[in-house]
């Protein structure tokens, strides 16, 4: 009996364990993801312009995230136009601290500071923060990993 419950207890540390590492995997943003949806704002004084897009067919921006150096990052934003992806990315290099991206100093057209809201094997979503002085920008997007 002394032997059924040494074994009836390690096999339920065992189980345990397991759970708690599944639970605390974390995922990398490098990779390439595809624009799945986005929401936001662009407000210029009293005009504000919103939206709330959805692109099933995933073939509206395709972001490139790759790691260079001390936190620092590469994006490239690639746009589906006229049946293909273009040659000539949007390209940027975000800072990495946390779960906040920023970008330093401000570029025009590119949100100053992103927060990663949830990531996983197989889906990003960034809340992305802008202002060029003349407008500002919030925006909510989800990717999913390129296949």
């Amino acid at each position: 009996m002394a032997l059924l419950a040494v074994v009836m207890c390690v096999n339920f540390t065992s189980c345990s364990d397991d759970d708690e590492e599944e639970q605390g995997e974390t995922f990398n943003i490098e990779g390439t993801w595809l624009l799945q949806s986005s929401k936001g704002y662009i407000e210029n004084g009293n005009d504000k312009n919103t939206w709330d897009e959805s692109y099933p067919d995933l073939q509206e921006t395709q972001l490139k995230v790759t790691k260079n150096s001390n936190g620092k990052y590469t994006f490239k934003e690639y746009y589906f136009q006229d049946g293909s992806w273009e040659n000539d990315p949007f390209t940027y290099h975000p800072t990495l601290s946390g779960t906040t991206l920023t970008v330093t100093p401000h570029i025009q057209d590119c949100w100053d500071t992103a927060e990663i809201k949830s990531l996983d094997k197989t889906k990003l979503v960034l809340e992305c923060v802008g202002d060029d002085g003349n407008e500002n920008w919030y925006t909510l997007d989800t990717y999913v990993r390129a296949k």
